[in-house]
């Protein structure tokens, strides 16, 4: 059994190869969340229903700066859910609410999640007076 914190040596002479770096941080404050989905065949329909019924809530939320829903020209069974939060503890807290629950109790049934990504928004816009 090996030890967790042992290095495995390269050949004799060779150089250590250079530890990975670090990921950093991420920034604090709002964040974008893009979801790609597809639905599962079969069940567009109930797929399209799903996503509509958190809508509604999802915008009510104080924290959401902008939810949309979109649908792809050429396949209509996959969809994108464009999200702007104001912070990482949002996304966290719209996750754990009632009507999310509903929604992600029947996710799997209804589609395939192909990619989530948290995105930070390096330079933002500056508002206009």
């Amino acid at each position: 059994m090996s030890d967790s914190h042992s290095q495995a040596s390269g050949p004799a002479g060779a150089a250590e190869p250079a530890p990975a770096e670090a990921m950093p941080t991420p920034p604090s404050g709002p964040l974008f969340v893009q979801i790609t989905l597809q639905a599962r065949p079969g069940r567009t329909e109930a797929a399209e229903q799903a996503l509509a019924k958190i809508v509604t809530p999802t915008r009510a939320n104080p924290d959401c700066l902008e939810f949309r829903v979109l649908r792809y020209r050429d396949d209509p069974r996959a969809f994108t859910l464009l999200e702007h939060w104001t912070s990482m503890e949002a996304t966290d807290k719209h996750g754990e609410s009632d009507y999310m629950a509903e929604y992600l109790a029947a996710r799997d049934e209804n589609f395939e999640v192909l990619s989530v990504a948290f995105i930070h928004e390096l330079q933002p816009p500056t508002p206009t007076p």
